[in-house]
């Protein structure tokens, strides 16, 4: 499997750690329709962290209301 199609597989199934490492690593040579694909797949990546950062942040809210009651 190529890079191209392993991000569009990595970013579908919402894999982050994938998704960082295959950003880290991609090839050094792309033609110009593999660029644009990457440029719209990186946009759809950085839209997926900051809604799983979002999520999170949700997540650590209710943890710190939660410990506030524990007895």
């Amino acid at each position: 499997m190529n890079w191209l199609n392993q991000f569009k597989s990595a970013l579908v199934s919402e894999d982050l750690d994938k998704i960082e490492y295959l950003t880290n690593h991609y090839p050094s040579k792309l033609n110009p329709d593999e660029l644009e694909c990457t440029a719209a797949l990186l946009k759809n990546s950085v839209e997926l962290f900051r809604i799983k950062q979002k999520e999170l942040e949700i997540e650590l809210s209710k943890a710190k209301k939660a410990k506030k009651y524990d007895f």
